[in-house]
């Protein structure tokens, strides 16, 4: 089997670059860009650990609608930001990159979703997508030489829960990327106050705002929009079948060869 399409498509992305691009930036993370959170999650970085500079990545899900303008503004907000902050502005943020692998997404959410429904008794389309755009980051991190991927996922938004930032979610994801070699980073993971995330990106930037909306926002939530769920069940998707596909496309990936997806999890689903 040869290299796989995304492996070759990112390494075109990258020869386009200069070659010291990277190299000259000292401590360099890969920055998940969306909306307020991810901004505000960059920065809080910059605050805590060790990083010189950050490479902006857009993940394309296709579930997604909207201007895709505001991603590109919010980076441009992001220069700005640190730079009244005291950091060193442009010269912390690189250009963006972005990234698509449609067929890992299907293999993970749309081909198997009766199987894994009758399986784990819930629809795990949110968790399986944040793990697709967490884990289609690893490459870049690998090749870039950046050993830490920010997330701007937290435990509670004021109160407002969301499946696929409950705290066994985002251990399983941390988990993912961990075999990897790469750390994921949650720096608001704590936060539950807007005020907290608004001292970081500006009280300007109000929740929703300046970010793509998915068509399946929400599919969690029961008719009075309370979230319901079953940590046992979330826990043994992760641990019977997102982990483990996880771990099998990481070592694909990082043997240069291409991937059959749907094979991989069929293979899981299979035991």
């Amino acid at each position: 089997m040869g290299e796989a399409k995304f492996l070759k498509n990112l390494k075109k992305i990258l020869f386009s670059k200069p070659k010291d691009k990277f190299s000259a930036k000292g401590n360099l993370a890969i920055g998940e860009i969306a909306g307020r959170d991810s901004i505000a999650a960059i920065i809080r970085a910059f605050e805590q650990e060790d990083i010189d500079a950050v490479l902006p990545t857009i993940v394309h899900t296709g579930t997604e609608y909207g201007d895709c303008k505001n991603l590109k503004d919010n980076i441009e907000y992001l220069q700005k930001r640190l730079k009244d902050l005291g950091f060193s502005g442009k010269e912390s943020v690189l250009s963006s990159i972005t990234l698509k692998e449609p067929a890992l997404w299907h293999a993970l959410n749309g081909r198997f979703l009766s199987v894994l429904f009758e399986r784990f008794g819930f629809c795990p389309f949110c968790l399986g997508c944040h793990l697709y755009m967490h884990l289609i980051r690893v490459p870049l991190a690998w090749h870039i030489g950046a050993d830490k991927i920010i997330s701007g996922e937290r435990k509670s938004h004021a109160g407002s829960i969301k499946i696929n930032q409950l705290p066994v979610v985002l251990d399983a994801y941390k988990e993912a990327l961990s075999y990897a070699g790469v750390k994921l980073l949650f720096p608001l993971k704590e936060v539950i106050s807007s005020d907290e995330i608004e001292s970081l990106v500006g009280s300007d930037w109000k929740q929703g705002r300046r970010q793509l909306n998915c068509v399946l926002s929400s599919n969690y939530r029961a008719l009075d929009d309370e979230v319901e769920y079953d940590e046992d069940a979330l826990k043994s998707y992760f641990d019977e079948f997102a982990l483990p596909v996880s771990k099998e496309v990481v070592k694909l990936w990082k043997e240069d060869k291409e991937v059959d997806y749907i094979k991989v999890v069929r293979e899981i689903l299979k035991g």
